[in-house]
């Protein structure tokens, strides 16, 4: 059922909400789980949402295991930790935990500790804890009593280090949010191609964007700046990637700016990369971030790009990527943008700190030297 020698491999077990490709924390774990070496290391999963039949062979096939767990929700606490302490009993066989939802570290964590899992870490995605005040009062007792569970920490970024981990931040591995760059670098077969469906002429400025539809992308925000584009740029086009709990409410401003005929909302797509070709220009005004994969992604399809100050500048390795304050006007943004997206020499853009293949082999060795570790101490 696996790959390589069953008893030789190394499991770790990560802890994530879903498997899905299409979701920012998600997509990093599968992508490092797509790249790493599965004669040395083998990724189990428990997570916390149904998985389709597809999906499970297909792991299966890959030699992983992926565990179902209840939603984490208030009424079921106990329940929730009941299975996991029934798991964590069973499952003798995990010597690394990996997770990646700080807020229910306490939850799992703490299971894993209870059974004397001896390597358990905790991995840092974002720069703020959530994105309404309710849920960061919430968020902020539960992440409190990570150090008392967790004793490795990961991060993919100095901000979201600083933010869960304080004064432990610098003890943080930090593994950048990769991807497979080859498929990202500029191809202009993938922009014709994608133009065309979209009825888009060669000289339409088509802005884009790539992010779930919630509070912290800020897409009211995006939908200002763009107004102000069509103001300047009459026959702009917006391209919206993405789905969300404020889907509908986004598209109710659109409608309100009467810009329906200009903003095309795409849904969620398996071929970002080539819609990143197509467009122009790419804007990310988010209200916070860890490290965003969308504009690394972006970059790399040697898109201008421009994000909001928030982002931190470990988020930038091109030129053409510039930051913006949430401060400045939608009409400052604008203005920015229409006097910059012209590229007739568009080229990709490469950095080893964000191409997976490299930086997987980085995971690797770390998992594998921490195991090192463990056998040491025998």
């Amino acid at each position: 059922m696996g790959v390589g020698n069953y008893m030789s491999i190394l499991r770790v077990l990560h802890v994530i909400d879903e498997i899905n490709i299409n979701s920012g924390v998600n997509s990093v774990v599968m992508n490092y789980y797509k790249y790493i070496d599965k004669s040395k290391i083998r990724f189990d999963f428990i997570v916390h949402k149904p998985v389709s039949h597809e999906y499970i062979k297909e792991f299966e096939d890959n030699g992983s295991s992926i565990y179902v767990m209840p939603e984490l929700k208030p009424q079921n606490f106990a329940s929730y930790i009941k299975e996991l302490n029934c798991f964590f009993r069973e499952k003798k066989e995990y010597q690394i935990v990996h997770g990646h939802l700080p807020n229910a570290a306490v939850f799992y964590l703490g299971a894993a500790k209870r059974y004397n899992v001896p390597v358990r870490i905790i991995h840092s995605h974002n720069s703020i804890s959530a994105d309404t005040f309710k849920k960061k009062i919430r968020n902020n007792i539960l992440n409190s009593f990570i150090p008392f569970v967790a004793n490795h920490f990961m991060t993919c970024s100095d901000l979201a280090a600083r933010s869960l981990f304080g004064r432990k931040a610098d003890k943080a591995f930090q593994l950048y949010n990769a991807i497979d760059t080859d498929s990202f670098m500029f191809s202009l077969e993938n922009r014709i191609k994608r133009r065309k469906e979209l009825g888009l002429t060669d000289d339409q400025l088509l802005i884009g964007h790539v992010g779930r539809f919630c509070n912290q992308k800020n897409h009211s925000f995006l939908v200002d700046i763009f107004s102000k584009v069509v103001s300047l740029i009459p026959d702009s086009r917006l391209l919206l990637i993405g789905q969300g709990e404020l889907y509908n409410e986004v598209q109710e401003k659109v409608k309100m700016l009467d810009l329906s005929e200009k903003v095309i909302f795409l849904g969620l797509s398996e071929h970002v990369n080539e819609y990143l070709h197509a467009m122009d220009v790419f804007v990310l005004p988010s209200l916070f971030e860890g490290l965003p994969v969308s504009a690394v992604e972006a970059q790399t399809a040697g898109l201008p790009c421009y994000l909001s100050d928030t982002i931190t500048p470990q988020t930038i390795f091109s030129d053409n990527a510039y930051l913006l304050s949430l401060k400045d006007s939608p009409v400052l943004w604008a203005e920015k943008i229409c006097s910059h997206y012209k590229n007739n020499d568009r080229k990709g853009v490469y950095s080893t700190d964000f191409d997976i293949k490299v930086q997987a082999r980085r995971l690797e060795n770390y998992y594998l030297e921490l195991s090192d570790a463990l056998k040491s101490r025998e």
